[in-house]
């Protein structure tokens, strides 16, 4: 009877470590359902479905795109023609026309959590050996995590792109990102606090798989761009003709500089020319889409400190506050009490970015 327990726990255990996980996600960001030998394993439809503890080494799987197209196929779960466990595979889809295509795009191996998830802290604290170190004037590391710097001249009209060294901070901080919602974090701040050159842009839209990122991502940096005579070359990036086509829609309309004037602020604009800023900003539903419109706009006023807090409110997230904060900054006549803002704020963390924000100004 022992022997019986032994040997079934020991089959239990090996079974439960012989899984495999397979990610799969659509590079265009469709939605899609996934079945997995006639089991649904999302009801609701997904840009990105994850089927865990696979113990088979092939899968038949059907997929169903939103435009009710159907697709099926077979994947093999193996690593280098053998059968493999602990590992998470990933495939991407994409669609020309009618024709549905699956890639495989690498695998990874499933890391558990550690336990306990937050480790005792250490009887010597080391962490402020690793704390302030600044990678020339790209971003500070604080906490293993990049902080950015605003590259973006006072003046906030670019006439030159990145040095050499940002972009190679940039290079190394995508490699280490693995995961893909982590790329496009570190490629928006880029995007939102440097200068860029056409190349430099493209450059960083190759790190991003989904062509409605890149399209969010030239949205934020076009008016940071030195050379927006070349922005035909950013159709360099793109595989689909849809997304060339919502690219030179976006360039069709947008103005070749920033709606700004070069004059420092003395006088504040009147409350009813910033009430006719915030109703045009209301009009909007979401944070990105008032934040394109606010960076189209904001640079025709100037702004007593109490102002730039009516315009921030309009905003539900700290993200998108803090930008427009610092933003604000170089048109508000108030700067000397500039810090009073920060009741528009959620977080603590964010404060801590304007404190450091207007520090970097002064000095």
């Amino acid at each position: 009877m022992k022997r019986l327990f032994l040997i079934l726990t020991l089959f239990n255990l090996f079974y439960a470590s012989a899984q495999n996980n397979v990610r799969i996600f659509s590079g265009q960001g469709e939605l899609f359902t996934v079945s997995v030998f006639d089991s649904i394993q999302n009801k609701i439809p997904q840009t990105s479905v994850l089927i865990t503890s696979i113990y088979e080494d092939t899968l038949q799987i059907k997929l169903e795109f939103e435009n009710k197209t159907k697709f099926e196929t077979t994947l093999f779960i193996y690593d280098k023609g053998k059968p493999t466990t602990n590992k998470e595979f990933n495939y991407k889809i994409t669609r020309e026309g009618s024709k549905v295509k699956l890639s495989y795009v690498g695998y990874y191996d499933i890391k558990k959590l550690p336990n306990p998830l937050v480790p005792e802290k250490p009887i010597i604290d080391t962490t402020t050996k690793y704390k302030n170190t600044r990678l020339g004037h790209f971003c500070e590391l604080k906490d293993g995590k990049p902080i950015y710097f605003n590259n973006i001249p006072k003046d906030e009209i670019c006439k030159t792109g990145m040095v050499a060294e940002y972009l190679n901070y940039t290079n190394l901080l995508m490699v280490k990102a693995q995961v893909v919602d982590d790329k496009f974090i570190v490629a928006e701040n880029v995007c939102r606090n440097n200068c860029l050159t056409v190349s430099q842009l493209n450059f960083i839209l190759n790190y991003i798989d989904f062509e409605l990122d890149k399209l969010k991502l030239i949205k934020l940096a076009y008016f940071n761009l030195v050379d927006i005579a070349n922005k035909k070359d950013l159709e360099k990036s793109f595989r689909f003709e849809s997304s060339v086509t919502e690219l030179n829609s976006f360039l069709k309309t947008a103005p070749d500089s920033k709606i700004k004037s070069s004059t420092i602020c003395k006088n504040a604009s009147s409350q009813e020319e910033i009430k006719a800023l915030a109703n045009k900003l209301g009009a909007y539903e979401n944070d990105s889409q008032k934040f394109d419109v606010f960076k189209k706009s904001y640079g025709e006023y100037c702004y007593t400190k109490d102002q730039v807090v009516t315009i921030l409110t309009l905003f539900i997230h700290d993200r998108e506050k803090f930008d427009a904060a610092k933003l604000l900054y170089f048109r508000c006549i108030e700067k000397g009490s500039f810090l009073e803002i920060s009741e528009v704020f959620s977080y603590n963390e964010t404060i801590s970015g304007l404190k450091d924000f207007v520090a970097k100004q002064k000095g």
